[in-house]
């Protein structure tokens, strides 16, 4: 039986297939040795510790006779992962105070991917983005259904056509918009809150905000999902785009980190029913389905709105609010932060921030509080 690899083989490893992936004349063990011991030696043991996990999982799949290349993709998800958990710490360390805290934006993303996970062939079929603060609640939305019948490769339509029937049930390819450049201009533009262009996505250089989305989902890392579907949208509509941009232009975000560091700079501690982070958080944020009102028409005309991208993303924003206000008086109002609920029994969010709606114009219920 051959050894097992170490931690330091990995990390040797993955810097090779680097090398090759950058066109780049590859170095052979022995140099890539003599090279990286410095820096494996001034890694920190949290750095460390991803390459030692790495190394359990491709030694237990050894006989599977799993690449090398797959164990340099993990890498790459799991520093990319890091990288983002070190971004967004620093960033609410240079929040100065509750204040500063409360009008804070943030954005929200849900895709529902068009995906064969045999293959890791992912693309959107729905994308939903929130804009929101504590203070006020929502603020802007996007939502966008992406046809696929230009794109599907032949060979996994049926394998995607399965697993949207089980997730979303977003089963119509050619009755979606499928003008991509455009679909992504919009997409951009919403994120930047400016007008952008072609020529913007094509240099490849626009600096776009961190999107949060949850961190798994269905059993699976729906950050990479989402990520990588974004990254195959951009590479399709703008080709002659460096597939390096591709990958730096979206930056992808923890919303369950995004809550634990909002509680931790407000000075909030998890109730001790929540100290295990993992699930606790997620059960916060994906508590509540909402009734009817909330999802896409397309969603909604079928009563499955639980399975719409827009449906999750206010979801998720109101159990972020009503979650705070628990700890700290946020002076909800429904339809901002969180569903109003009308007199017919559906629900309603106001997306539009500067739309004055009263209550009386709402129709809400005599039960329902609205602040004007």
């Amino acid at each position: 039986m051959a050894p097992k690899k170490s931690a330091f083989f990995i990390f040797l490893a993955s810097y090779r297939d680097d090398e090759i992936k950058n066109g780049r004349k590859p170095s052979n063990f022995q140099q890539l040795r003599t090279e990286l011991t410095p820096i494996w030696n001034n890694m920190t043991v949290m750095e460390k510790n991803k390459f030692k996990d790495l190394a359990k999982k491709y030694n237990s799949n050894f006989n599977k006779e799993q690449p090398l290349l797959q164990i340099s993709d993990q890498h790459k998800n799991s520093y990319d992962f890091w990288n983002m958990e070190k971004y967004i710490t620093e960033m609410f360390e240079c929040i100065p105070n509750n204040q500063e805290l409360l009008n804070k934006k943030f954005i929200l993303l849900h895709i529902n991917c068009h995906s064969h996970d045999g293959e890791q062939y992912y693309f959107p079929a729905e994308i939903a983005a929130l804009e929101f603060n504590l203070k006020n609640g929502i603020f802007r939305t996007y939502h966008q259904m992406i046809g696929i019948s230009k794109i599907s490769p032949k060979g996994l339509a049926g394998g995607m056509r399965v697993y949207a029937d089980h997730f979303h049930q977003i089963n119509s390819w050619n009755d979606h918009p499928d003008d991509y450049q455009n679909i992504l201009l919009e997409f951009s533009t919403f994120l930047k809150d400016e007008q952008i262009n072609d020529t913007d996505l094509k240099e490849g250089t626009l600096n776009l905000p961190y999107l949060f989305t949850i961190q798994s989902e269905v059993g699976t890392t729906n950050m990479m999902k989402v990520k990588s579907s974004l990254e195959r949208l951009y590479s399709i509509a703008f080709p002659e785009v460096k597939a390096e941009h591709c990958k730096s232009m979206f930056k992808i975000g923890s919303i369950e980190q995004l809550l634990l560091e909002i509680k931790k700079k407000m000075n909030l501690q998890l109730d001790q029913q929540n100290s295990r982070l993992g699930l606790s958080v997620t059960n916060i944020l994906e508590s509540d389905l909402y009734g009817k009102g909330l999802g896409c028409l397309y969603h909604e005309l079928r009563e499955i709105s639980f399975k719409c991208s827009k449906a999750r993303i206010v979801q998720w924003m109101s159990n972020i609010c009503i979650h705070i206000n628990t700890y700290f008086n946020l002076n909800l109002v429904p339809g901002r932060h969180m569903a109003a609920q009308l007199d017919d029994g559906s629900k309603l969010m106001i997306e539009n921030a500067h739309l004055p709606l009263t209550a009386a114009d709402l129709k809400l219920t005599r039960n329902t509080s609205y602040d004007d």
